[in-house]
């Protein structure tokens, strides 16, 4: 099993144009924006604020969240399509080695590759928030590992879903789409529809932000444990499917 996903990760990792996209738009977008912000603060110090800070923290922290859904996405897609697109997993099938270890690789070799991007950003982000508070309040521990813990959440739960899901459709191009088109469109709209009411409280982005400590789109109440458990299950149910698919498709 180490092996299967030893070589999992080394086939993700080759794929320099897309780490190097997953950085960017991660740390890279973190980054400049912090860069933009103390150039303006140093600039003109009575109009604009220092570049970290709660404040600045609270709005950063959402974007990357977003962020972290796109690269998990993305990254987890091509975990889970790359052996059936090349035709490797015909051959790894017909060797005889269990589909069940060959699917397991995928999932743990994408969380090996996404969560530390994730966690970097969150920690680098965390670090400068509270380096450049300057005169404004700066986030506290408690504010900082709920930050944290909600971008590895959002990068975790975007990769299981796209592995579990994209080894169920066999092409990453399409779902990649749709699954970005949900995470960024749908479900924020979803939450501010009124009338769904609880129904709200089991939408992926709903149970992030809640783990995060951030705003929550529409105003939806959840606690923290059952938010916890929307994202486990949602991860449990796309690599459930995903296992299923893996274990009965044919060579």
């Amino acid at each position: 099993m180490l092996a299967l996903i030893t070589s999992d990760v080394l086939k993700l990792r080759r794929r320099r144009g897309m780490l190097a996209l997953s950085l960017l738009l991660t740390a890279g977008l973190m980054a400049v924006a912090f860069v933009v912000m103390a150039i303006q603060h140093g600039g003109n110090p009575a109009r604009y604020g220092p570049a970290g800070g709660l404040a600045n923290y609270q709005d950063d922290i959402g974007v990357v969240a977003l962020m972290a859904l796109v690269v998990g996405t993305i990254i987890g897609a091509t975990a889970g399509t790359q052996d059936i697109e090349s035709g490797v997993f015909r051959d790894l099938a017909a060797t005889g080695r269990s589909r069940m270890a060959l699917f397991g690789a995928r999932v743990t070799g994408a969380w090996a590759i996404v969560l530390p991007i994730v966690g970097v950003t969150a920690a680098a982000l965390g670090a400068l928030s509270v380096v450049l508070a300057g005169t404004a309040a700066a986030p506290g521990a408690a504010t900082l590992l709920a930050g944290t813990a909600g971008l590895l959440a959002a990068g975790a739960l975007s990769t299981a879903v796209a592995v579990g899901l994209s080894a169920v459709v066999g092409s990453r191009g399409p779902l990649i789409g749709i699954l970005l088109a949900f995470f960024l469109a749908i479900e924020p709209l979803l939450a501010a529809i009124g009338f769904l009411g609880n129904l709200r409280q089991g939408i992926p982005s709903v149970a992030i932000d809640r783990i995060g400590h951030m705003p929550i789109d529409g105003g939806v109440q959840l606690a923290l444990g059952s938010a916890i458990a929307v994202a486990i299950g949602w991860a449990a149910i796309a690599i459930g499917l995903g296992a299923w698919k893996t274990k009965t498709r044919e060579i």
